[in-house]
C-alpha cells in the first residue's frame, strides 16, 4: 500500500524522490544515531507515509515531542489517518520554516530540538534552498544536537555533504547498501 502511494505522488510531485519507502534496515541504521533514552524533541522532514515516524514514535519515552513537517498534502492525510499519538503534531509546510514551527508548538517560546531526521531530496532542491533549510536547522537545534539526512547513494558531495560542512561542527557519512534503496546517511552535529 505505501509503495503504490508513493508511486502516485511521485507521478504528481516534483519533490517526491523514490518509487518506495526507506526499508526497514535504512530506518534501523538512521535510527542508530538516536539516544532514545531521554525525553526529547525529534523534528522530521518528509515523513512520506510514516516509516520512519511510527519507528521513531516508538521508541521515544512518553513525555518526547515529535513534529513531523511534510510539504506533500496527500502524505499529510496519510500522517493523520494512520498515526494517533498526542506526542506528534503534523505540519503541511516546508523544512525551511522549521524556526516558524517549532515557535508555534511552544506559544512565544521557541522549542529547540535534539534530532532532526531529514528524508527531504536534497538534490532536487535549489542551492539557496539547500542551505536556508541546512542553516536554519542548524539553530534550530540544541547544542550537541543531530541532524540526520538520508538520501540516494550516489548523491554527490555538493549536494548535501560539503554545505553542511560549511555550517555545522562535524559531519560524518555512512553508506548503507544493504537497503532498497542503497542510501546515504549523513549525520551532522551541532
Amino acid at each position: 500500500m505505501n509503495t503504490l502511494i508513493y508511486l502516485k505522488n511521485l507521478l504528481m510531485d516534483p519533490y517526491v524522490a523514490s518509487l518506495t519507502p526507506t526499508s526497514r534496515f535504512g530506518v534501523e541504521k538512521v535510527c542508530e544515531k538516536i539516544n532514545f533514552s531521554y525525553p526529547q524533541v525529534i523534528v522530521e522532514y518528509g515523513p512520506g507515509t510514516g516509516i520512519f515516524t511510527g519507528n521513531l514514535l516508538k521508541n521515544m519515552p512518553g513525555d518526547s515531542k515529535l513534529i513531523a513537517i511534510e510539504r506533500n498534502r496527500s502524505f499529510c492525510r496519510v500522517l493523520q489517518k494512520k498515526i494517533h499519538d498526542q506526542r506528534m503534531l503534523v505540519y503541511h509546510d516546508s523544512a525551511e520554516n522549521v524556526l516558524d514551527i517549532l515557535k508555534s508548538c511552544n506559544g512565544s517560546t521557541a522549542l529547540q530540538a535534539d534530532y532532526i531526521i531529514s528524508g527531504i531530496p536534497f538534490s532536487l532542491l535549489s542551492v539557496r534552498k539547500r542551505m536556508a533549510i541546512l542553516q536554519n536547522s542548524y539553530s534550530a537545534l540544541k547544542k550537541g544536537g543531530k541532524f540526520l539526512a538520508y538520501q540516494a547513494f550516489f548523491q554527490f558531495p555538493e549536494v548535501l555533504k560539503n554545505p553542511a560542512e560549511e555550517i555545522f561542527e562535524r559531519v560524518h557519512t555512512q553508506y548503507v547498501m544493504l537497503c532498497l534503496p542503497p542510501i546515504l546517511v549523513l549525520e551532522a552535529v551541532k
